[in-house]
């Protein structure tokens, strides 16, 4: 699923339980509104099981403040509605220093420089290693 405007573009695919967004531009309410509602309808189809997210976004220039804000809710839903494992690849300091903020500001305990990566390769390893180590662990209790 693909949306975009003059400004940016997103695209969002799930393999299996891992839900992939490419974001593009700059980053706008509107597009957020459209991601966040495609990546729930994602998230439905996972039918409660966990999930894990990687932002492959390395052209990603920089989220308004208004799409910052929404963000924030959205990360803080993503993690009610099942996600255990997050990933970023991202170029721009701007970008990397927005989601540390988005990440601090939803309430979350997470250093994004744990959960940055170069290639959306290493971010599946990471991802899928991470849900398998939890998933572990839950069984382990």
């Amino acid at each position: 699923m693909k949306f975009s405007n003059k400004h940016g573009q997103v695209s969002l695919h799930r393999e299996q339980n891992i839900i992939i967004a490419n974001f593009c531009g700059n980053l706008n309410a509107s597009l957020v509104t459209s991601f966040s509602n495609c990546l729930f309808e994602q998230v439905s189809q996972l039918a409660n099981k966990p999930w894990g997210y990687i932002s492959d976004s390395q052209n990603l220039l920089a989220a308004t403040p208004q799409a910052e804000q929404q963000l924030t809710v959205l990360a803080s839903a993503m993690v009610r509605n099942g996600c255990i494992a997050s990933a970023y690849i991202f170029d721009s300091a701007i970008v990397i220093n927005q989601m540390q903020r988005i990440i601090h500001n939803a309430g979350l305990s997470v250093d994004i420089r744990h959960s940055l990566f170069k290639s959306l390769a290493q971010a599946k390893t990471f991802i899928n290693q991470t849900m398998n180590d939890k998933a572990a662990q839950f069984h382990s209790v």
